[in-house]
């Protein structure tokens, strides 16, 4: 599944870290997709995915990850494994600071400037 927003949050509040890709658009169904790891308990590499599109909600460790400059390829879930390809728009200081945030979120991600 492919999909585009504006803009990307990434948070880091303790031991939770967070990246939210969004439009930006400050309504309540606005279109988003959210990737979430805790490290306060072990969950062995586990991250929460959450999207207003459902299907694509899942706890799960990821199965491979490739960050660009304004892209983000993922593949999750065990049973049912989800592609997503996330267009966004960032600038080059909030890029670095998206990429060492995914790597310590998924270790595997491989990261291209």
């Amino acid at each position: 599944m492919e999909l585009q927003f504006k803009t990307v949050l990434v948070s880091i509040s303790g031991d939770y870290y967070q990246v939210l890709f969004h439009d930006d658009l400050d309504v309540d169904d606005e279109p988003y997709f959210m990737i979430q790891r805790q490290f306060e308990f072990p969950e062995d590499g586990v991250c929460h995915f959450e999207s207003h599109y459902e299907k694509l909600c899942k706890h799960s460790k990821v199965k491979s990850a490739l960050l660009k400059t304004n892209k983000l390829i993922l593949s999750y879930g065990e049973n049912q494994v989800h592609e997503v390809e996330i267009n966004f728009g960032i600038d080059s200081v909030d890029y670095k600071y998206l990429a060492s945030t995914l790597k310590e979120m998924i270790p595997e991600i491989s990261i291209y400037a």
